[in-house]
């Protein structure tokens, strides 16, 4: 929670620092704080770094990947896909910055985040090859493998995004 959100609660400044002093809560950053014994996880962490961002954004690539268990590396910061314009000087969250985010395509509402769907996170990761190596083609194959989603869905994705032409020359050699 925010300490905004606390204050509507009825809890003052004081009674925040108290909490912190005695460890009943912790603070995941600058204005995020959480009960001590609440569980940090992933999705966790996705609210956290949502709220401290402000404005739109979406869990997307590396941590969408580890989120769907598509990839076995654990990413160190939480992926955030931003407008272009967007910075943030937070050491835990990594900015994906894009011109044009496309909000409305392949991205899911969840528990105070969003994240991009199982085959929009293929398709930026495929789309971005150079800045993700084999992720996406790794990632790809497990889904399929696993059932998570189609060939045809990843397509359609692809084509609604308005990159078809970078992801069908990978699609062609996986056939």
């Amino acid at each position: 929670m925010t300490a905004k959100e606390l204050e509507g609660r009825g809890l003052s400044r004081n009674e925040l620092e108290r909490l912190l002093a005695d460890g009943e809560i912790v603070r995941l950053g600058r204005g995020i704080y959480q009960l001590a014994s609440a569980d940090i996880g992933d999705e966790n962490q996705f609210r956290a770094a949502t709220k401290r961002i402000r404005g739109p954004s979406s869990v997307c690539t590396l941590s969408a990947l580890a989120h769907y268990n598509l990839t076995d590396e654990i990413p160190k910061q939480v992926w955030l896909m931003v407008g272009a314009g967007r910075k943030s000087s937070l050491k835990d969250v990594r900015l994906f910055r894009t011109r044009n985010p496309r909000w409305n395509i392949g991205i899911e509402s969840a528990d105070g985040y969003k994240i991009t769907s199982v085959e929009r996170t293929i398709v930026d990761c495929l789309s971005y090859q150079h800045k993700f190596g084999n992720l996406g083609v790794d990632a790809l194959k497990r889904a399929l493998k696993d059932k998570k989603t189609t060939l045809s869905k990843i397509v359609d994705i692809a084509e609604r995004l308005g990159v078809g032409h970078k992801i069908a020359p990978i699609i062609q050699v996986l056939l």
